[in-house]
């Protein structure tokens, strides 16, 4: 299992949103990257259980819930293996930036913490899911 993230303008976005149905290739044209979601749900259950009391770890850090797909909008037609695409606009995305700083996850995912830093610094939004 593997969670893909990539970033994409406002304006393909709202593209894909708009899109009567989906356009072949687009997200697949995207270059994603790609994080061992085995691991992320691991290590995040685990702490949470050490520092939360609770093995529910998308209650006890939103935020890395957030950036891993769970309570986000989803964009119908655009499937990966385990669900349809998942969005954040640029705004959801500077949150999502600096609610992954405020919960401790800078360093702990490869470059998650840095991927979304950077998503917000240049206004873009996210796309992924979980293959």
């Amino acid at each position: 299992m593997r969670l893909k993230l990539a970033r994409i303008g406002p304006a393909l976005l709202e593209a894909m949103r708009e899109a009567v149905r989906p356009t072949p290739g687009l997200v697949g044209d995207l270059s994603f990257h790609g994080y061992d979601y085995r691991v992320l749900d691991a290590v995040a259950e685990g702490r949470a259980e050490a520092e939360e009391g609770t093995a529910d770890w998308r209650t006890a850090y939103p935020w890395l819930a957030r950036a891993t797909g769970h309570g986000c909008a989803t964009v119908e037609g655009y499937e990966f293996g385990y669900g349809p695409a998942f969005v954040l606009t640029p705004d959801e995305v500077r949150q999502v930036a600096d609610g992954l700083r405020a919960e401790g996850w800078a360093g702990a995912f490869e470059d998650l913490d840095p991927f979304f830093a950077a998503a917000a610094a240049e206004g873009e939004a996210v796309i992924g899911g979980v293959d």
